[in-house]
């Protein structure tokens, strides 16, 4: 049973407001290492504290109390000028509000929080009584957000500390960084992985879906994050307007019917029903733009937590990084921001841990001690890129494919056919890792690969641009949002099925005689590319009664393909419905048609993944088949 009965909103009220205010504390301390005597910062951090205390007083979290008013109580007398920020009196300060974020997890949970750390405590007394300051061992573990595990145990036991965590959803104090010798290094990986759910559904699809989250706390917490949003009361103004036009509208509409229904047809009459008609489709356009809208949210409350884990890494590391946030401003859909957590944390920890050189090693390159890394969004057309970009030593093609040839993730032979920005992509290959040595920040191979999928999930897109001793840049394409797809509706027979359009790339006939066999496989060569020509039907395991007549060109991050269809049905913007309880593989969604046909919308990296990694399309090589009624 909750804790707080009875209070539950003002809760949630308050852990919202505390989370944000706790953000922003976060990002000053960052700023304050810099200008370590800016009053205005010291007043806004002791205020940020201050307030948190009152609301956690008014709930009656007395734990929380203590610890936020100890760190206040030090804030107050850095402000007054009665002590001096030093870098030890900062790490105790980033523990204080580590443990302050810990103490809102469990709130959030329905439980009131138990006690801070004594270290942490017994650190903040001290230094208020004049003592030296002393790094409590919190400040030894991983930068917040993407807690690292110990490796394994050799000795084949159970991770006793991991079960734990699991029962009781309290993460086990992690171990002293090892911070490894510096070498070239390329990909930073986060030992644990986080759950996904299936392929071609997305978070609001059903919760628990596909695994659900250990631990009470952890769903709770999960709700209300999925269930909360913010919207600018301009917004819903505008939606309140356009829903009142549309309520004129169909009075008109209705008239207009009575007036037909009696047998008034002359042309006046028509006129104004096709002009009430297209008033309609403009409002109900208007409309869906700003519901749309309501789900956007400024990436920057996603972006405003990475300083300080970028900040803490390097600490760690001994590194001096920088951190530069640009477009914070840029709207994205509230679910994508949630699911962009994980991949962009995994991209940052990897500038900071393996992009960046030491700063000895920077120094005897010629470059700048303290390294830039920066973070960007921007809107481009229909779609939003997000970049990761550092300064550091870059990434070696030929380096990338050794590595991989040594872990056998490729042959010899496929990797001498492999151009640069191939060979780059194989970063993002699962157990991909230049490290010969697994720290608590990287080694295990599986951080980049996280990424791409997540962005996989999202329909989006990476890239990437490095070149060695200059840096490395990760560009993110992703669509504005999820609740609506442009697709290309494709026919087999007269059952139509949509393609995510942001996969097309053009339409070509297929001319029998112009097909040759590779390999025993068909394919097309366009433009002087030999391309695989893939069937649908085979794909969906349908049978194929005659020679498809066109192709459409498609292409993934990895490949591009022909999938060979009959014929067309034209372009739409498809309003994605998911399959809760029941959803065939290789299916994300279906929509409706404008005459009320039910569509399936494909996944295609699913049904491709079916054939291999290299698209072999040999005997049974296509998918299951999917059965209508």
């Amino acid at each position: 049973m909750s804790d707080f009965a009875g209070m539950e909103d003002l809760l949630q009220d308050f852990l919202q407001e505390a989370n944000d205010l706790l953000s922003d504390v976060d990002n000053k301390l960052v700023d304050l290492e810099k200008a370590p005597d800016d009053r205005g910062l010291l007043n806004d951090i002791f205020r940020g504290f201050h307030t948190i205390k009152g609301g956690a007083g008014f709930l009656n979290a007395t734990e929380l109390v203590t610890l936020c008013h100890l760190t206040e109580n030090l804030f107050d007398r850095l402000r007054n000028g009665e002590m001096q920020l030093s870098p030890e009196l900062m790490d105790i300060i980033m523990a204080a509000t580590k443990g302050v974020r810990d103490m809102f997890g469990e709130l959030s949970g329905g439980v009131q929080p138990r006690p801070a750390p004594d270290d942490m405590l017994d650190a903040l007394r001290h230094v208020l009584e004049g003592g030296e300051a002393h790094a409590p061992a919190a400040v030894a573990a991983e930068p917040v957000a993407v807690p690292a595990a110990a490796p394994a145990a050799q000795s084949g036991e159970p991770d006793w500390q991991a079960l734990h965590a699991a029962v009781t959803g309290v993460a086990p104090a992690a171990p002293a960084a090892v911070v490894p010798a510096a070498a070239e290094v390329v990909v930073a990986e986060a030992p644990v992985q986080p759950h996904f759910p299936p392929s071609g559904r997305r978070v609001n699809d059903k919760p628990g879906a596909g695994g659900a989250p250990v631990g009470r706390r952890v769903e709770e917490r999960a709700a209300v994050r999925e269930n909360t949003i913010r919207v600018d009361t301009a917004r819903l103004d505008q939606v309140l307007n356009l829903s009142g036009e549309i309520g004129l509208t169909k009075n008109r509409l209705t008239s207009l019917r009575a007036d037909i229904l009696a047998g008034k047809t002359d042309a006046e009459t028509l006129h104004a029903l096709d002009q009430a008609v297209s008033q309609l489709d403009l409002l109900v356009s208007d409309l869906q733009n700003s519901v749309m809208k309501t789900r956007m949210q400024p990436i920057g409350r996603l972006f405003q937590k990475y300083p300080r884990i970028a900040r803490d890494l390097a600490r760690q590391l001994g590194k001096d990084v920088e951190l530069v946030l640009a477009g914070e401003e840029t709207e994205v859909d509230k679910t994508m921001i949630e699911d962009l957590a994980d991949p962009l944390i995994h991209l940052i920890r990897n500038a900071v841990d393996h992009g960046v050189e030491p700063s000895n090693e920077r120094s005897a390159a010629g470059k700048p001690v303290k390294s830039v890394v920066r973070l960007e969004a921007r809107q481009e057309g229909d779609h939003i890129v997000l970049i990761v970009a550092d300064d550091g030593r870059g990434m070696s093609a030929e380096r990338i494919r050794a590595k991989a040839i040594e872990k056998g993730l490729i042959s010899e032979e496929e990797a001498n056919t492999l151009d640069e920005r191939q060979s780059l992509n194989l970063i993002f290959l699962p157990g991909f890792s230049t490290k010969s040595q697994i720290s608590d920040v990287s080694g295990r191979g599986v951080g980049m690969d996280v990424v791409k999928t997540n962005i996989q999930k999202l329909n989006g897109a990476i890239e990437i641009r490095s070149e060695p001793g200059k840096g490395s840049v990760f560009i993110i394409s992703l669509p504005l949002t999820l609740a609506i797809l442009p697709v290309l509706l494709v026919l087999l027979g007269d059952q139509p099925f949509a393609l995510p359009l942001s996969m097309v790339r053009e339409i070509l006939p297929i001319e029998k005689d112009k097909l040759q066999e590779v390999g025993g496989k068909e394919t097309l060569v366009v433009r002087g590319e030999i391309l695989p020509v893939i069937s649908l039907a085979r794909l969906l395991g349908w049978p194929q009664d005659r020679d498809p007549e066109y192709g459409v060109l498609m292409q993934t991050a990895e490949r591009s393909f022909i999938l060979s269809v009959d014929s067309f049905a034209g372009r739409d913007d498809a309003v994605i419905k998911s399959l809760d309880d029941f959803r065939p593989r290789g299916v994300a969604g279906v929509t409706t048609l404008s005459n009320g046909q039910i569509v399936l919308i494909l996944d295609m990296k699913e049904l491709l993944s079916d054939l291999g990694q290299h698209l072999d399309l040999g005997p049974g090589g296509g998918a299951r088949a999917l059965e209508f009624a």
